[in-house]
């Protein structure tokens, strides 16, 4: 009786407040995010996409660079390294993400970053999770971080995305989430429409450690919601491994082609 009435209760609550989509804006039954399915990202997406939208995302799967994480055009093979990481390797270790940055894990993404929809933490920090533990096993990192914001723009957009989606993680071992281990001290433009070299430029001397020597000894895991050219990354882990960080790794939330 009880499960009964509560689907009489969801189905009445569709009928009279049906959900709309981020994707495609068409009215749909909205349903919840079983918890059951909490690393299924298809299903945590479920109250806030369309049974049609929340399937079209497409999760970063090998053949892939073993470094930097760039998805190879071929889908034979195994992972290796691309030649822009045999020329340049650069200062982090290993760098991986959960999707591609495109279809609805854009739409998401773009949401929950710029419009304020922090509802969509908790679904996609999730789905994050599941990456890392896909990648790194207990006793690989002993710090995980946030890439941080400028004052400046954590004040007009009221968090940190990268800190959200990591706030709910609970974490097994002596593994730690240190929200301030970075900060960013130097107002940046917005790296959009950049290129790999002017990124690099745009972040010169724009971090440097909150309390330096925390990370000395520590593997640390940097956590950011999209992986471009890795010019960000870069820059932090040059900072962290300034401040005698063991090693430096990378998990964004999306990784652009």
């Amino acid at each position: 009786m009880a499960m009964r009435f509560q689907r009489w209760l969801a189905s009445l609550a569709n009928a009279l407040f049906p959900g709309r989509c981020m994707g495609c804006g068409d009215l749909y039954d909205r349903c919840p995010a079983g918890r059951e399915n909490a690393a299924d990202f298809t299903a945590a997406l479920a109250p806030h996409f369309c049974p049609r939208c929340r399937c079209q995302w497409t999760p970063v799967g090998s053949p892939l660079c073993r470094r930097c994480g760039m998805v190879f055009k071929s889908r034979e093979g195994e992972d290796h390294l691309c030649g822009r990481c045999l020329e340049r390797p650069g200062v982090f270790t290993k760098a991986r993400a959960a999707g591609i940055y495109d279809q609805s894990l854009r739409i998401a993404i773009q949401a929950f970053k710029f419009k304020a929809r922090v509802q969509l933490a908790a679904p996609l920090g999730r789905q994050l999770y599941g990456t890392f533990r896909q990648h790194w096993s207990d006793g690989d990192i002993d710090l995980i971080a946030p890439v941080p914001l400028h004052q400046q723009r954590f004040r007009r957009r009221g968090f940190n995305q990268a800190y959200l989606l990591i706030a709910g993680w609970r974490l097994s071992g002596e593994t730690v989430i240190v929200r301030d281990l970075l900060m960013r001290h130097r107002a940046t433009t917005p790296q959009t429409g950049l290129d790999r070299r002017q990124r690099r430029s745009n972040l010169n001397n724009a971090f440097s450690m909150y309390r330096p020597g925390q990370s000395t000894g520590r593997r640390v895991l940097l956590v950011d919601d999209v992986f471009t050219t890795g010019a960000t990354a870069e820059a932090c882990a040059r900072v962290l491994l300034r401040d005698g960080a063991a090693r430096v790794d990378v998990l964004t939330l999306a990784r652009a082609l």
